[in-house]
């Protein structure tokens, strides 16, 4: 991996922890080499699995919205896992907005009914 690709990955990176810390229940571990963000065991997204010297990442969307996406030329079936959902796009075809809205559809798909209540309905707030 070059200087530039490790560089925009950490950044990746950083910027998934800031959003994953808001997720109940979500933690970083190590997926096959890769790092990637879980919820009950249940991976959301991967940093990494793709094209070399390219920073990627990955989420599990389904198979019904990953048919849409991928007439979207930015985004590709993920090596490996494809056959359950999960698409993959680069860093550098994607804005920052577009990543936290993929990562948090991606949680929501495998984050189970009561992890997603404290998501909408944040602790002391109930309208």
């Amino acid at each position: 991996m070059t200087d530039c690709a490790q560089a925009a990955e950490e950044q990746l990176l950083e910027r998934l922890r800031e959003i994953c810390k808001t997720l109940p229940g979500a933690e970083e571990y190590v997926m096959v080499h890769h790092p990637a963000f879980r919820v009950r065991k249940k991976p959301f997204v991967v940093v990494g699995l793709g094209k070399e010297n390219q920073t990627l990442f990955s989420v599990n969307l389904g198979r019904m919205e990953q048919v849409d996406l991928l007439e979207d030329e930015r985004f590709h079936r993920t090596p490996y896992m494809g056959h359950n959902g999960w698409v993959s796009l680069a860093l550098s075809d994607s804005t920052w907005d577009e990543v936290e809205e993929l990562v948090i559809a991606s949680y929501r798909r495998v984050a189970g009914k009561r992890l997603l209540d404290k998501l909408d309905f944040p602790v002391g707030r109930r309208d």
